[in-house]
C-alpha cells in the first residue's frame, strides 16, 4: 500500500515516474504503528525531479533509532544527532541524483511543538515588531509546515488526529511577523544611499523587499518561511497581483544591467514594496488569525509614551512600522529622502496623542523601558 501511494504522490512531478520505490523506502526503518509523512517541494507543487524525497517518520515512542548507538547508520551517507538522540538521516538513491532526507519524531514531541508553537502565536498577537530567529527558536518551522499539507502514506488515522491540533493560519502569522516589520534594514538602508553606496543599498533593498513579498504569501495562507521558492509561491496569488509578483521576480532573479542603474533599481524596489504592503492591508483583515489593522495600531500605540525622548528617528520608525495596517503614511521613496536630510518624513500620525498621558510600558525584563 505504501508504494503506490508514494508512487502517486510523487509521480506527478515531471521526469520522476522512474525512481525505485523499493530502494527509497528501505532509507526509512519503518516499524509497526509509524505515521509515514511525505512532504517537501515533491508534494507541496515547487518540486524538481532532482529533489529530495522528504520523509518524516512519527513513532508511537522512542526505540532503537531513536539513539546513536543502535540506530542502523551504516547504511546512510550521514545522520544526524542532538547527543544520543538521532533527529534525521540521509543517502542519495544509488545510482541517482535523488536523496532520501528522513526525519525521526515521536507522537509526544509532534503534541509539545504545537503546544509551544500555540504560546509563540499568542505572544506574537502582542507584538508590532517583526520577530527575530532567535525568538522563534524554540519551534521547528520547517515541520509546522510541512504538517499543513504532508501526506500520510501509512496511519492516516494517526496522522488525522495530530493535525487536527494545527492551525495553518496561525502558523502563517508567525512566519509573517518574522519576515515584515523591520525598520532597522529600512534605515540601514538609507543610511548606505546617503552615503552614495548604491551596492550595498541594493543588496539592503532587495532583503527587504525580499521579507515583504514572503510576508505577502503568508498573509495569503502560505506556512513555509523558506525563500528558496519564493517566486514559484507568488504564482499562486490572485491574478490581480500577477502584474506586481512579476516586477518583483525580474527585479529579485535579474535585478539591474549594470552599475548605473544601481540607483534606479533601489527606487524600484521601494515603490513595489510600498505596493506589496498594500496588498497586505487589503488581505489581511480577511485572514481570521492574523492581527487586523485597527488592532495593529492599537499595538504600536502601546509601545509610546509621553516621556519617551522624541526625536526625528521615532517618528520616522513609527512611520515606517505602520505601513502594514494604514494607507494613511508616505512613501518609502519620501521617507529615504527625508530620512538623507536627516530629518523626519511628514506624515498625519498622531504619535504624541497616542503617547498622551501614558507611562514608559513594561519592559521584557518587567522593568521601565
Amino acid at each position: 500500500m505504501v508504494r503506490s501511494e508514494l508512487h502517486s504522490h510523487i509521480a506527478a512531478v515531471e521526469g520522476m515516474d522512474d525512481f525505485d520505490q523499493e530502494a527509497v523506502l528501505a532509507k526509512v526503518h519503518l516499524a509497526e504503528g509509524d505515521i509515514l509523512m511525505v512532504s517537501g517541494s515533491l508534494v507541496d507543487g515547487s518540486g524538481t525531479p532532482s529533489s529530495d524525497f522528504d520523509f518524516s517518520v512519527i513513532a508511537q515512542s522512542k526505540d532503537e533509532r531513536f539513539h546513536r548507538d543502535t540506530f542502523p547508520r551504516e547504511s546512510h551517507m550521514r545522520y544526524y544527532t542532538s547527543g544520543d538522540r538521532v533527529k534525521a538521516s540521509f543517502d542519495y538513491l544509488p545510482h541517482s541524483l535523488l536523496g532520501v532526507d528522513v526525519e525521526y519524531w515521536t507522537v509526544q514531541e509532534i503534541s509539545d511543538l504545537l503546544a509551544a508553537h500555540s504560546q509563540l502565536y499568542g505572544h506574537m498577537k502582542t507584538r508590532a515588531r517583526k520577530s527575530s530567529s532567535f525568538a522563534a527558536s524554540a519551534v521547528d518551522f520547517r515541520l509546522l509546515s510541512r504538517l499543513t499539507y504532508g501526506v500520510p502514506l501509512t496511519n492516516a488515522a494517526g496522522f488525522e488526529k495530530i493535525t487536527a491540533e494545527i492551525r495553518p493560519g496561525e502558523i502563517a502569522y508567525t512566519a509573517f511577523r518574522t519576515a515584515v516589520g523591520s525598520y532597522p534594514d529600512f534605515r540601514d538602508l538609507a543610511g548606505m544611499w546617503a552615503q552614495g553606496d548604491h551596492e550595498s543599498a541594493l543588496i539592503a533593498a532587495r532583503k527587504l523587499g525580499v521579507d515583504t513579498f514572503r510576508g505577502l504569501t503568508h498573509a495569503y495562507g502560505n506556512t513555509n518561511r523558506n525563500p528558496k521558492y519564493l517566486a514559484r509561491f507568488l504564482t499562486r496569488l490572485p491574478d490581480s497581483l500577477s502584474g506586481l509578483t512579476g516586477r518583483f521576480r525580474q527585479l529579485n532573479a535579474y535585478g539591474p544591467g549594470s552599475a548605473a542603474d544601481a540607483a534606479d533599481a533601489i527606487l524600484e524596489w521601494l515603490d513595489i514594496i510600498d505596493l506589496a504592503f498594500a496588498a497586505v492591508r487589503r488581505v489581511r483583515d480577511e485572514a481570521d488569525a492574523f492581527v487586523g489593522r485597527e488592532e495593529f495600531l492599537g499595538l504600536l500605540r502601546s509601545e509610546l509614551h509621553r516621556t519617551m525622548s522624541w526625536n526625528a528617528e521615532i517618528s520616522n520608525e513609527y512611520c515606517f512600522r505602520a505601513r502594514e495596517a494604514t494607507d494613511d503614511v508616505p512613501s518609502l521613496r519620501s521617507m529615504l529622502s527625508a530620512m538623507e536630510r536627516r530629518e523626519a518624513v511628514e506624515h498625519t500620525l498622531p504619535l504624541h496623542q497616542w503617547a498622551s498621558g501614558r507611562a514608559a510600558p513594561a519592559g521584557e525584563n518587567n522593568k521601565s523601558a
